[in-house]
């Protein structure tokens, strides 16, 4: 796989297999025209993009003398996301000069709307020798100091903010970054006040429960998904469940049904039928949701960007 890193505007190409090359470095926003020709051509899943957003934040992204035209990174993104073949990686980093709280809520939502494959959120490393690490007592940066020396609090960010952001950060890791709740979280976001403010909450709801502390399967994720939204919310959670069902055979064929699964039987005779009429393989799965739909499930052509099976709305008889 070859990876590509953009820091400051600029693109960086890397081979990441079992060794690493540093090809080329070039300017993306202005003279990248033949790299993204190039990228443009690649096959789908060979190469990604990892963008150090770093903040939105203006003020931030002047003390960390860094150059960055929001616009621009947007446009170039959403270009990017067209050609349907790169995996775009956005990092985000708390704990920087001039950023609280509430501008990383603001830089959070700003990069989340770009709808990057993964939003990577980090925590300020301050390494030896590093600008950060000369002026951490003029920025009151607290540090760990031992390996890897991430930020604590900062003048702008208390240790208990931190913690905060640490549970949103695993709430995006699970949810968002896994790349399997892509419908469930495209019906749910929406219907929260903002992005952040979703995660942040989900978060809370695992640290009140103590799930945090716990590793989970995947269709435990989506049961403790399922109860957030019955006792924080006013979502529907028939609505929610149906997102669920479709993006767990989206990634896998089941062995076991999920427990909020609507009961199949009335659709056997007609879903039997349909697969020997057009020879459906045993290994895709046929699923008939509340609104009527019936979706083939094919795992044997699945999308090599995202892995999920390939899908179609098929028709049934009665």
């Amino acid at each position: 796989m070859f990876s590509f890193g953009i820091s400051s505007g600029y693109l960086n190409f890397r081979v990441i297999k079992y060794f690493v090359i540093r090809v080329a470095s070039v300017t993306l926003y202005r003279n990248g025209v033949e790299e993204i020709r190039l990228i443009r051509q690649m096959r789908p899943g060979l190469i990604q993009l990892e963008i150090g957003v770093q903040s939105t934040n203006p003020e931030t992204i002047r003390a960390i003398h860094r150059h960055m035209d929001l616009d621009k990174l947007e446009r170039c993104v959403d270009r990017v996301h067209s050609f349907r073949n790169i995996h775009q990686h956005l990092d985000l980093i708390a704990g920087l000069p001039y950023e609280d709280y509430d501008t990383f809520h603001r830089s959070f939502n700003d990069v989340y709307q770009m709808k990057p494959d993964q939003l990577q959120l980090g925590f300020l490393k301050v390494l030896k020798g590093s600008l950060m690490q000369k002026e951490a007592e003029v920025y009151g940066i607290v540090y760990k100091e031992k390996e890897p020396y991430e930020v604590l609090s900062t003048k702008w960010l208390p240790y208990g903010d931190v913690l905060k952001l640490k549970a949103v950060e695993s709430m995006v890791e699970v949810y968002y970054n896994s790349g399997q709740f892509q419908h469930t979280l495209e019906y749910l976001v929406p219907l929260a006040k903002d992005a952040f403010t979703f995660y942040e909450s989900l978060g809370a709801f695992y640290e009140k429960k103590g799930y945090s502390e716990i590793s989970h399967s995947r269709m435990r994720r989506y049961e403790i998904l399922l109860e957030y939204l019955q006792e924080e919310t006013d979502v529907s959670v028939e609505k929610a469940s149906q997102k669920m069902l479709y993006d767990l055979y989206l990634r896998e064929k089941l062995k076991k049904r999920p427990s909020f699964a609507p009961d199949q039987k009335v659709y056997e005779t007609a879903i039997w039928d349909y697969r020997k009429a057009n020879h459906i393989s045993k290994t895709a799965h046929i699923e008939v949701f509340e609104d009527g739909r019936a979706v083939l499930f094919d795992y044997e052509r699945r999308d090599p960007l995202s892995n999920n099976a390939y899908t179609e709305t098929i028709q049934l008889t009665a």
